[in-house]
C-alpha cells in the first residue's frame, strides 16, 4: 500500500455541494493501489446508545456507502461519491481496503488502522473525520445557465472587416491574405463586425468575444490608454450600443475584454506621474519602487531597468495597483459603465491572475449586481481553483483542454497514446468540481497563440481536434476565421485579416464547423452533463472512443489519429456496439444514415478511416 499517496480536503474539488443539497466528495490515491472504499458519513450531531449496553455508551451514528473509482491519471485513481447530508452537515471518513488486503480508516487524523467496531454497528474514531460544517447556498458555485449552451466566436476586432472606412488611421493598407505585423493597420472596426454578424449567425455561434476595443495607441489594444472611451478606429459609444442590440436581436451575446492588471504608458493617471513624479497624486495608482522612475536617465523599454513594476518586462505597460481605493473604484465603474450603458453580458479578464482577489470579489458584486446573469472569464492557464469558489469568477480560459488535444494529435512524447490523452482529461477534470467544468471557456487557439491549423500541419488533424473540442464539457470557442481554416504562426501573425472571399476548399471546411456547431447546440446537454465512458485500445494507440450519456440520449464519438483505419468490426467491439444497439443490421457500417449526426464519417466498408472521426447517436 501507498498511503502516502491517498489525499482528501473537505473543501474545493474534493467536496463540494453542486446543487445547495448534495455533496460531492472524492479521494485520490496511486494507481492501482486501492480494491475498494467506502465512505462513513452522518450528521456531527447525530449521537446514540450503543446497541446492547445499559444507555451509558454513546456514539455517533454513521452509514456507509460505496465510493466508485471515476478515473486515473496513470498515476493516481480518482474515486468519487455523491452522498445528501439529512441536515446539510456532514461528518464522514473513508473506509479503504487496499489492493494487499489491508484496511484502514483515513480521516483528518489520517490513516489508522479499521476501528474493531462491529460492522453492524455505527464504526470509526469520531475525531479521525472530516467535516462540512454546514451547506449555504450562497457559497454554492453558480455561473450563468446559458453558458454550458453557448459556441462562442473570438474576435480580433483590428482584422475582422472594415465597415467604416472613414475612421481608418492614417496609412490603413488594403484587406489581404497571409502575414502581418502588430504594426499595420487594416481598417477593422466595430461596423464590420456588425456587417459580419449574419456570418457569424449563420455558423450557429451564440457567442462573441472582442479583445480590447478601448482607446489605446496599438493594433491590439492591450495597453489602454483611455477605458471610458471606445477607440476612435473602432467607432463610437453608438456603434456598440447597436452591435449589442444586433448581437441580440440574433440571440447572441457580446462579452468584452477588460485590461485591468495594466494600463498603457499613454493612460492619463501615468503620464502624470512621469511628469510630475513623486508630487503626482496618482503615484499610489502604481507599483512604485522609487523615484526616478528611469535611474538610467532614460527609457529602455526594459522594466528591469525602471524603478515600477509592469506586465511582464514592458514598460509600455505599467502595473495598476487595484488594492488602491481610487484605482479600485476607477476601474469597477468602468465594468459597471459597460454593462448598465450598453447591456453587454459579461467580461474576460486580461491577465487576471496578477490582481488581488479582494479585487476580483468586489469585482463580482458590482458586476452581479446590475446583471445576474453576466458572465466573468479570467485569463488563467494554469491550476486557477482559488479563483473558481463561487465568489470571483465562472470560468477560466481552459487552455489546459486544448494543450492535451493538441498534444494528442501531434503525438507529442507525453500523450503518445489515446490513454496518455484520457489520462491528462481526468486530472484536468478532477481538478475542479463539475459545475466549474461545465462553464469552462474552452479553445484550441487565440489572439495568444498560433493557429490551431497551422500548429497542426494538416486540416484533417485540425477537424479532429474540433470534433474533440466540441463534445468536452464546458463552451467551446473558435477563433474568427477557423471556420475557413485560416493559419497563422505565433503573435502576431496570429492577427491575420479574416477571409471574406473564400474558396471552394474554404468553404467546404466552414460547413464541416457549422456541423460540429449545430452537432453542440443541439445536444448540449448531453456535452455539458453527461457521463463520460473512455475506451482506448493498445493495438491502435491512436484510436479514442467516448460514450456519452445523459438521460435517454447516448452519442458516441469515435476519433482516429492514426494513419492506418479502424475496422467496422474492431470499433464495433471496442464500443460493445452490440449492446446498445443490438437489433441494427443496416448497410456495411451497420449505422442508420441518420444516426451518423456529424464527423468526416465512416468508408463504403463501415471503417473509421485514418485521421477520420464521427459522432454517432445511439
Amino acid at each position: 500500500m501507498n498511503g502516502a499517496a491517498v489525499y482528501h480536503r473537505a473543501t474545493d474539488s474534493f467536496c463540494y455541494s453542486p446543487d445547495g443539497t448534495s455533496l460531492v466528495i472524492r479521494l485520490q490515491s496511486a494507481c492501482d493501489d486501492i480494491a475498494s472504499i467506502e465512505l462513513w458519513a452522518g450528521d456531527p450531531h447525530d449521537w446514540g446508545h450503543r446497541p446492547g449496553t445499559d444507555g451509558g455508551s454513546w456514539h455517533w451514528r454513521c452509514a456507509p456507502s460505496p465510493v466508485q473509482k471515476i478515473g486515473s491519471d496513470g498515476l493516481r485513481d480518482f474515486w468519487e461519491i455523491r452522498w445528501t447530508p439529512p441536515y446539510r452537515r456532514a461528518r464522514y471518513f473513508f473506509r479503504i481496503t487496499f489492493s494487499d488486503g489491508s484496511r484502514y480508516d483515513y480521516g483528518e487524523k489520517g490513516l489508522l488502522p479499521m476501528s474493531p467496531e462491529p460492522e453492524s454497528g455505527p464504526a470509526g474514531d469520531y475525531w479521525n473525520a472530516f467535516v462540512f460544517p454546514y451547506i449555504n447556498e450562497v457559497d454554492v458555485f453558480t455561473a450563468p445557465e446559458w453558458v454550458a449552451g453557448t459556441v462562442w466566436y473570438q474576435i480580433f476586432p483590428e482584422r475582422f472587416r472594415n465597415g467604416n472606412k472613414a475612421n481608418d488611421p492614417a496609412g490603413t493598407k488594403p484587406w489581404k491574405r497571409g502575414p502581418v505585423t502588430n504594426h499595420e493597420w487594416y481598417g477593422g472596426d466595430l461596423r464590420g463586425i456588425i456587417e459580419g454578424l449574419d456570418h457569424i449567425a449563420s455558423l450557429g455561434c451564440t457567442g462573441i468575444y472582442l479583445t480590447p476595443i478601448f482607446a489605446s495607441p496599438s493594433v491590439h489594444k492591450y495597453d489602454t490608454e483611455d477605458y471610458l472611451k471606445i477607440d476612435p478606429a473602432f467607432g463610437t459609444d453608438e456603434d456598440l450600443k447597436e452591435l449589442v442590440q444586433a448581437c441580440h436581436q440574433r440571440g447572441i451575446r457580446l462579452m468584452l475584454d477588460a485590461v485591468f492588471n495594466h494600463c498603457g504608458k499613454t493612460f492619463g493617471p501615468w503620464l502624470d506621474v512621469v511628469e510630475k513624479g513623486e508630487a503626482s497624486p496618482f503615484k499610489d495608482w502604481f507599483h512604485i519602487n522609487a523615484f526616478p522612475l528611469f535611474p538610467k536617465g532614460k527609457d529602455t523599454g526594459d522594466s528591469r531597468d525602471a524603478n515600477f513594476e509592469t506586465f511582464a518586462f514592458t514598460t509600455r505597460m505599467p502595473k495598476l495597483n487595484t488594492a488602491h481605493p481610487e484605482v479600485r473604484e476607477y476601474l469597477l465603474r468602468v465594468a459597471e459603465r459597460y454593462i448598465r450603458d450598453f447591456d453587454i453580458d459579461g467580461w474576460r479578464l486580461d491577465v487576471s491572475n496578477e490582481i488581488d482577489h479582494v479585487f476580483w470579489r468586489e469585482f463580482r458584486k458590482r458586476v452581479k449586481s446590475l446583471k445576474p446573469d453576466a458572465y466573468i472569464v479570467g485569463e488563467i492557464w494554469h491550476d486557477a481553483m482559488s479563483w473558481l469558489r463561487g465568489d470571483q469568477y465562472d470560468a477560466v480560459m481552459n487552455y489546459p483542454f486544448g494543450t492535451a488535444i493538441t498534444d494528442f494529435l501531434l503525438a507529442k512524447p507525453w500523450s503518445k497514446t489515446a490513454k496518455d490523452f484520457v489520462h491528462r482529461i481526468n486530472s484536468i477534470a478532477f481538478m475542479y468540481p463539475d459545475s466549474v467544468i461545465r462553464s469552462a471557456f474552452n479553445l484550441l487557439d487565440s489572439h495568444d497563440t498560433d493557429r490551431f491549423v497551422t500548429r497542426m500541419g494538416s486540416k484533417d488533424l485540425a477537424k479532429l481536434g474540433l470534433i474533440m473540442l466540441f463534445t468536452l464539457p464546458g463552451s467551446p470557442c473558435i477563433y474568427y476565421g477557423t471556420e475557413y481554416a485560416l493559419e497563422g504562426g505565433g503573435d502576431p501573425d496570429n492577427r491575420r485579416c479574416m477571409i471574406w472571399e473564400p474558396t471552394e476548399d474554404e468553404q467546404d471546411f466552414a460547413r464541416f464547423v457549422t456541423s460540429l456547431v449545430k452537432l453542440r447546440r443541439e445536444y448540449w446537454q448531453v456535452f455539458a452533463d453527461g457521463s463520460r465512458h473512455y475506451v482506448v485500445d493498445p493495438a491502435h494507440p491512436g484510436f479514442l472512443g467516448i460514450t456519452i450519456k445523459e438521460g435517454q440520449d447516448i452519442l458516441m464519438v469515435l476519433i482516429n489519429r492514426d494513419r492506418a483505419s479502424i475496422p467496422e468490426e474492431m470499433w464495433k467491439r471496442l464500443m460493445n456496439w452490440q449492446s446498445f444497439v443490438p437489433s441494427l443490421q443496416v448497410s456495411g457500417a451497420g449505422i442508420p444514415v441518420t444516426s451518423l449526426i456529424a464527423g468526416t464519417g465512416l468508408d463504403k466498408n463501415g471503417a473509421l478511416p485514418a485521421l477520420g472521426a464521427v459522432v454517432v447517436k445511439v
